[in-house]
């Protein structure tokens, strides 16, 4: 686990639009995958250009921490900074199996409560955003760096925009006020033996809620996708005390209507049913989809567009 260009670009946005650093706890010992003269380079974009002594000084504090991100938080101001893990095989100051609920003593303790690659690996998941949740103080920020699209195997789950934007909602306590997704910001090679990290650069993405489009946020893509989620806590309530439901189940239950992706125009569902009266259903589900191919050859390109990051209903480029 370790903080990326990007994301720590993404925490810096965070700190600038309001949100508190004053005590931080990490899930898993946060590592950074940048050098102190980038990160300088990162904090002078957003703070502009400090003394050469100040930082002369940042610099040698990074160089000699035993864990830089722990540094970092430190000089967006954060007076204390800890971890929890489920061992102290990495120097946690809290160990605690997330599969198990959260002592109470811990409760609203955080202004930021970072999880950089934690929850895909922890079995109970629900048990795991509870304690999240609980952690964070009122007015305080829970950040997510988790993966999406094309993780399979790399931990338990991967995870889709409906699970966020359902669990992190005022029902819970919650409101989110940034969700983005990105191509994954680092890969990692080898040369002559070497191994290394890699930045990958590209663009963040907008991802919009189902429930406000009326549609689900898809996303069919060849790439590791990460999403990026800051989340705002609204008032002190315990999590989950009703489950979460899919919005668009939720939408067909309230309407009493079933979601009908075929459903067609007046004349196209006279066409269909004229031709499933007068020919098997195999011609008509099996063949004719066939043939239509030859006169819409574009078909499987426009499809796999429309759920790709070109879908401008639930992504929109992200302003920086």
């Amino acid at each position: 686990m370790g903080l990326t260009a990007e994301s720590i670009r993404f925490l810096l946005e965070a700190r600038r639009s309001g949100a508190s650093f004053e005590k931080v706890l990490t899930l898993g010992r946060q590592d950074l995958w940048v050098g102190p003269e980038r990160l300088l380079a990162l904090l002078r974009e957003f703070d502009g250009a400090q003394p050469a002594a100040a930082e002369a000084e940042m610099k040698r504090r990074l160089h000699a921490a035993t864990w830089r991100a722990g540094a970092f938080f430190r000089l967006l101001g954060a007076a204390e900074v800890m971890s929890c893990d489920a061992s102290a095989y990495e120097g946690a100051e809290l160990i605690h199996d997330l599969n198990q609920p959260l002592p109470p003593e811990w409760r609203e303790q955080f202004d930021l409560v970072l999880d950089g690659g934690t929850l895909e690996h922890v079995f109970n998941l629900p048990t795991a955003l509870a304690s999240c949740m609980q952690l964070a103080k009122p007015g305080g920020r829970v950040v997510f760096f988790t993966p999406a699209n094309n993780y399979c195997g790399h931990g338990f789950y991967q995870f889709s925009p409906e699970l966020f934007w359902r669990a992190f909602g005022p029902a819970n306590g919650f409101q989110i006020e940034r969700f983005q997704a990105m191509v994954d910001t680092a890969g990692f090679a080898s040369l002559f033996g070497v191994k290394y990290a890699f930045p990958i650069t590209g663009t963040r993405w907008d991802v919009s809620d189902p429930a406000q489009i009326g549609q689900r946020v898809l996303l069919v893509n060849d790439a590791p996708v990460l999403l990026f989620v800051q989340a705002r806590k609204i008032a002190s309530v315990e999590p989950f005390q009703n489950w979460p439901q899919q919005s668009d189940y939720t939408a067909q239950w309230h309407d009493g209507s079933p979601l009908k992706p075929l459903a067609a125009t007046t004349t196209g569902g006279g066409l269909a049913g004229w031709l499933l009266k007068r020919f098997p259903e195999s011609f008509c589900r099996e063949l004719l989809p066939r043939l239509a191919g030859w006169i819409t050859p574009l078909r499987q390109r426009r499809f796999l567009r429309s759920l790709s990051f070109a879908n401008r209903t639930a992504y929109r480029r992200a302003r920086k």
